[in-house]
C-alpha cells in the first residue's frame, strides 16, 4: 500500500486548490495593464538605460532581449502594485509570461511561455537576465555581489575607473527618483499649488537580505557594498560597540547590516490657522539615494536635493539634524545655498554659543549679534543644558535676544553678500547706544548697550552704520531664524516630524527596513527595489489626500485625518535640560 505523504495528488485536486486560492495568480485587466505601461512612460527611464545598455555592448551582434526593459520595469510596477511595494523577480516572471492581457503581452514583445515548470523558469531567467544587465549598468561600486577577501576587495576598488563609476552612480540616481517622480507626476499641480517648496532631510536604516561580518573579519559578507548601521556614534562604527565624544567605549544601542537611505520629504510651513486641514499637502517621499550608513551624510544628501532641483521643484527650507549641520561648508553649505534653500539647524552642546565672528559681530546660536551682548544671554541654552538656570530663566533670556540681534538692511546681492544693520543704527533701532547718538532718547522702551571699552577702539560694526557680510561668513552655523524662538520650533520641529513620520508609515505599511522585501544583494539592485517601495508609499499617501479634495463633479469621499492640536513653540525646551524647582 502506498503511504500517503508518496501518493501524487490528482490534477483535479490540484486544479480546485487553484481556483479556491485566486488572490497570488490573478490575471491583470487591460486597465490596470495600461496604468502600468503609463507609468513607466512617465517615468522616462527606458530611455537612459537603453542608451547604457547599448554602449556597453562591444558588438551589435546577438540576438535582441528576450525581455525588454520597458517590459521588465512593467512587469515590477505591477508586482510592486500587488505586493505593498515589494518586487520579487519571481512573481514579475509569473505576471509577465501568465497574468498580462494579449494586447499588453504583444505591445511588450514578450514571447509565449508554456504554463509549465520548464516555461517558468525560461521566463524566469529572461527576467533575471535582463534585471542584472539593468542594474549592472548603474552599479556604482565595482566589487562582485559575493564573499570576497577584504584585501581582493579592497584591490577591486583601487583598480577601477572612478570616472565610469561615478557616472553609474549618476544614472542610478537618476532611474531611481524617476520612478519616484512617477509616482508623483498625477498629482504635480496641486503640489505646485499648496506646497512652498520646503523639505526634511534624514537617513533611515534599511537592512540587505544578507548575514553581516564583523569588521575584523578576513572576509567581506555576501553584499560587500553593505556595512554596518549602529544607532549611536556616526552610524558606522563596530556592531558590538561604539565609541561616543568621551572616549569611552560602550554597547551599541542598536545595530543592523544593511544600507542608509537618504529620503527628501517635502513640508508644510503654513501655519496651522491659515490652512485647512485637509488642504495640507501631506508627506510625500520628493528624492532619495542609498549609500553605507553614516557614509558622507551631507554629501548624499546634496546629490538628491540637486535631483530635486533637476525636475523642476522650488526651494524652501530645509530641516535636517545635527549630522548635516556639521559638515564641511565648502562641500554643503554653499552648494545648499545655490540651490535656493534656506537651512534651519540645530547644534550639538558643544556648539552652541559664539560660533564665530566678524567685523566685531558675534555668531551666537546661528544668529549675529552686537558685540555688547550680555554674556548671559550668549550661554543661555548652554547654561540650560548644563543645569545652571532654570527653564523659565533660559526662556527670558532667549527672549532678551532680539534686541541686540543684526538687521537686514537689504536683500543679498546676486553674489550672496548682504548688508546688516548694527541694533543701534537706522531710523528704527532696537536698541539705545551711546556710539550712535540717534538712537539715545527716541524710545524709552529701547534696550540700553553699555559698550566696553577697549584701548584700541571700538570695532568696526559699532563704528559702522551697516556691515557686508559675504555669503561664506559664519555659513557653517548661520541660519536665518533665531534659534530656539516661536518660528525656528515651529519650523524646526514641524518638518522634522514629517520626514521621521514618513519613515515610519513606509516602514509599516511598505516593510521598508525588512531585508525580506528586496533579496537582491548589491547598492544598485537595493537602489532599484526601494525606488517602487517609495513609489508604492507616495501611491497610498496621494490617494487617500486626494479623497479629502473636493473634485468639480463629486464631493470630497473621506474626511481629513484628526490632526492633533500643535503644542505652543513658546513652551519648547532643549532635551535634557533641567527641571524647575
Amino acid at each position: 500500500m502506498t503511504h500517503p505523504a508518496h501518493r501524487v495528488p490528482r490534477p483535479a485536486l490540484t486544479d480546485h486548490a487553484r481556483h479556491q486560492l485566486p488572490g497570488r495568480h490573478q490575471a491583470v485587466t487591460r486597465a490596470e495593464a495600461t496604468r502600468a505601461r503609463q507609468f513607466v512612460d512617465r517615468t522616462g527611464a527606458v530611455a537612459p538605460i537603453t542608451r547604457a545598455l547599448t554602449a556597453r555592448r562591444k558588438s551589435p551582434a546577438g540576438r535582441p532581449r528576450t525581455v525588454t526593459v520597458q517590459a521588465l520595469l512593467t512587469g515590477m510596477t505591477l508586482a510592486s502594485w500587488r505586493s505593498s511595494g515589494r518586487v520579487v523577480l519571481a512573481d514579475v516572471a509569473d505576471l509577465l509570461a501568465y497574468r498580462l492581457p494579449t494586447a499588453a503581452r504583444t505591445q511588450l514583445a514578450l514571447p509565449p511561455w508554456p504554463e509549465s515548470a520548464d516555461g517558468f523558469e525560461a521566463a524566469y531567467l529572461a527576467v533575471r537576465r535582463t534585471f542584472h544587465d539593468v542594474e549592472a549598468v548603474m552599479d556604482p561600486s565595482p566589487l562582485p555581489k559575493h564573499r570576497l577577501k577584504r584585501d581582493d576587495a579592497a584591490a577591486l576598488e583601487a583598480a577601477a575607473d572612478q570616472r565610469e563609476l561615478d557616472a553609474r552612480r549618476t544614472l542610478l540616481v537618476e532611474v531611481t527618483n524617476r520612478i519616484v517622480e512617477a509616482s508623483l507626476a498625477p498629482a504635480r499641480p496641486l503640489i505646485d499649488e499648496y506646497w512652498d517648496g520646503s523639505v526634511a532631510v534624514d537617513a533611515t536604516p534599511v537592512r540587505t537580505f544578507s548575514a553581516g561580518r564583523h569588521p575584523t573579519s578576513d572576509h567581506t559578507a555576501t553584499d560587500p557594498d553593505a556595512a554596518w548601521y549602529v544607532r549611536d556614534g556616526d552610524h558606522r562604527d563596530r556592531p558590538d560597540t561604539t565609541t561616543g565624544r568621551t572616549g569611552k567605549t560602550r554597547k551599541a544601542r542598536r545595530a543592523l547590516f544593511g544600507y542608509e537611505a537618504t529620503l527628501v520629504v517635502c513640508g508644510d510651513t503654513t501655519p496651522t490657522r491659515d490652512l485647512p486641514p485637509h488642504l495640507r499637502l501631506p508627506a510625500l517621499a520628493l528624492a532619495f539615494t542609498v549609500h553605507k550608513p553614516g557614509h558622507d551624510p551631507a554629501g548624499n544628501a546634496l546629490t538628491a536635493l540637486k535631483d530635486l532641483n533637476r525636475r523642476g521643484y522650488k526651494p524652501g527650507w530645509l530641516a535636517a539634524d545635527r549630522a548635516y549641520s556639521s559638515a564641511q561648508p565648502d562641500t554643503f553649505h554653499l552648494p545648499l545655498l545655490d540651490l535656493g534653500y534656506r537651512p534651519i539647524w540645530d547644534y550639538r552642546r558643544d556648539q552652541l554659543g559664539i560660533q564665530g565672528s566678524h567685523a566685531g559681530a558675534l555668531l551666537v546660536d546661528g544668529t549675529w549679534y552686537c558685540p555688547n551682548i550680555p554674556a548671559p544671554l550668549i550661554t543661555a541654552t548652554a547654561d540650560l543644558l548644563n543645569k545652571k538656570i532654570d527653564r523659565t530663566t533660559w526662556r527670558h533670556r532667549v527672549d532678551a535676544r532680539p534686541a541686540y540681534r543684526l538687521r537686514p538692511k537689504a536683500a543679498p546681492d546676486p553674489r550672496g553678500a548682504r548688508r546688516l544693520l548694527c541694533p543701534a543704527a537706522g531710523t528704527h533701532p532696537t536698541a539705545a547706544c551711546p556710539i550712535k547718538p540717534r538712537s539715545l532718547g527716541r524710545d524709552p522702551r529701547l534696550i540700553p548697550i553699555d559698550p566696553t571699552p577697549n584701548p584700541g577702539g571700538h570695532p568696526e560694526v559699532c563704528v559702522r552704520e551697516s556691515l557686508t557680510f559675504h555669503r561664506d561668513t559664519g555659513i557653517r552655523f548661520r541660519q536665518d531664524l533665531d534659534h530656539a524662538r516661536p518660528d525656528w520650533v515651529h519650523l524646526y520641529f514641524h518638518l522634522r516630524n514629517r520626514v521621521e513620520h514618513f519613515n515610519q508609515y513606509a516602514k509599516d505599511h511598505e516593510a521598508l527596513e525588512r531585508s525580506r522585501t528586496r533579496r537582491i544583494r548589491g547598492v544598485a539592485a537595493q537602489s532599484l527595489l526601494l525606488a517602487f517601495q517609495l513609489a508604492h508609499a507616495n501611491h497610498r499617501k496621494l490617494a487617500a489626500w486626494l479623497d479629502t479634495l473636493q473634485s468639480a463633479t463629486q464631493p470630497a469621499r473621506r474626511r481629513p485625518t484628526n490632526r492633533y492640536t500643535p503644542n505652543n513653540p513658546g513652551n519648547w525646551t532643549p532635551r535634557r535640560h533641567s527641571t524647575e524647582p
